[in-house]
C-alpha cells in the first residue's frame, strides 16, 4: 500500500510538471473566447457596418483579467474582409477635438499591449453579425490609474473582389473605413482625481432670435484617470420663475484634457432675459461646481412684421375715418 501510494504521488507530480510546462508553452487559456457568426435575415443595404459597443470601461486589480465582447454587423450589400488592430489614444486641450489616436505611437496610459482580441482578421457577407472576444489582461506589476486604449475595426473587400468593388478608388486604391470602439481601464490603487468645472455659457453668442438655445460647457481634467460629470441646468425668466430643465447626462473627459459639451434646449415662444444655473457632479466625492449664465431672447423677425402689420391697421383705419368725414360733408 505505501508503494502503490508513492507511485501516485509521483504520477501526480509528473502531471502537475506537464501541465505547468504546457502552460509556459502554450500561454494560460483564453476567457470567453466564443466567436460566432449569425444571419440576419431580410439586412437592408446602407453601404455601411455597425460596431457595437462605442465604449467600454472596465475596472481591474493588477493580475485581472476581462473579457467584453464586440458585435459587428455587415449592411454594405457586399462581402466584407475586416480586420482589427489595437491602438492608444489621448485626450486633448483643444475643445474641439475629444480624443486623439496615436497609431503606432505609445500614449502616457498606453492599454495596447494588454488587449487581446479573439481573432485579427475574418469576413463577413452581408446581412451577417459576429461576436468578437476581447481579452483585456492587466499585469501584476501594472501601476494604479488608467489605461486607455481603442479596438479598430477596418472594412475592405476581400482581395478577390478587389477589381469589381464599386468602393475602390481609381488607379486600384481602396477606400477603407474604419470604426473604433474605446476602452477605458482603471486599475485599482491610489490615483489622482483632479477635475473641476472650466467654463459654463451659451454656445457663440448671448442674444438669440429664437430657440432652440445651445450651452456650452467645458470641464477640465487634470488627474491621472478619466471622470465622468455631470449635471443638472435650470432655466428661469425674468420674473425668477422655472421655466426649463436640463439633465446633463455623464460624459467622459481623460486625463490632462479640457473636454467640451453641448447641451441644448429646445423650447418655443421665449421672449426676454432668462438665467441658466447649472450644477455640476465632477463626477468624484460627490463635488458640485455650480455656474450661471445669462442670454436673450428677441424674436426680432416677428416684432417687424408686428410693427409693419401694426403700420398697415393704422393707415387703414385713417383711411376709413378719412373716407367717412368725406362723405358726411357733401
Amino acid at each position: 500500500m505505501p508503494r502503490f501510494m508513492t507511485l501516485f504521488k509521483r504520477s501526480f507530480s509528473i502531471k502537475l510538471i506537464l501541465l505547468a510546462a504546457g502552460l509556459l508553452a502554450f500561454g494560460t487559456p483564453s476567457l470567453g473566447w466564443a466567436f460566432s457568426v449569425e444571419t440576419l435575415p431580410n439586412t437592408e443595404v446602407k453601404n455601411d457596418f455597425v460596431l457595437g459597443p462605442g465604449k467600454t470601461e472596465i475596472f481591474l486589480n493588477p493580475g485581472d483579467t476581462a473579457v467584453r465582447e464586440l458585435i459587428v454587423t455587415n449592411r454594405t450589400g457586399r462581402d466584407v474582409q475586416f480586420k482589427i488592430e489595437v491602438e492608444d489614444f489621448v485626450g486633448t486641450r483643444d475643445p474641439e477635438r475629444t480624443t486623439v489616436l496615436l497609431g503606432n505611437e505609445r500614449g502616457p496610459y498606453s492599454l495596447r499591449d494588454y488587449v487581446k482580441p479573439e481573432r485579427s482578421e475574418f469576413v463577413l457577407a452581408h446581412g451577417e453579425r459576429a461576436r468578437v472576444s476581447i481579452e483585456v489582461r492587466i499585469p501584476y506589476d501594472a501601476s494604479p490609474g488608467g489605461r486607455y486604449g481603442t479596438v479598430l475595426l477596418s472594412a475592405q473587400p476581400p482581395a478577390t473582389n478587389i477589381d469589381n468593388d464599386p468602393g475602390a478608388a481609381q488607379g486600384g486604391a481602396k477606400i477603407i473605413t474604419r470604426l473604433g470602439t474605446l476602452f477605458f481601464v482603471r486599475v485599482a490603487g491610489e490615483v489622482s482625481e483632479d477635475g473641476r468645472l472650466y467654463a459654463f455659457r451659451t454656445f457663440g453668442k448671448r442674444f438669440f432670435s429664437s430657440g432652440p438655445i445651445s450651452f456650452e460647457v467645458l470641464y477640465e481634467n487634470n488627474g491621472n484617470v478619466h471622470l465622468n460629470p455631470y449635471g443638472l441646468i435650470e432655466i428661469t425668466n425674468m420674473f425668477g420663475n422655472k421655466i426649463g430643465k436640463i439633465e446633463v447626462d455623464p460624459w467622459f473627459a481623460m486625463p490632462n484634457s479640457l473636454r467640451f459639451r453641448e447641451v441644448r434646449w429646445d423650447k418655443p415662444f421665449l421672449f426676454g432675459r432668462y438665467r441658466a444655473h447649472g450644477e455640476f457632479n465632477r463626477g468624484y466625492g460627490d463635488l458640485i461646481d455650480e455656474a450661471d449664465t445669462v442670454f436673450w431672447v428677441v424674436p426680432w423677425r416677428i416684432l417687424l412684421l408686428s410693427f409693419v402689420a401694426l403700420f398697415l391697421i393704422v393707415l387703414l383705419f385713417r383711411w376709413i375715418i378719412s373716407k367717412f368725414e368725406f362723405r358726411r360733408k357733401i
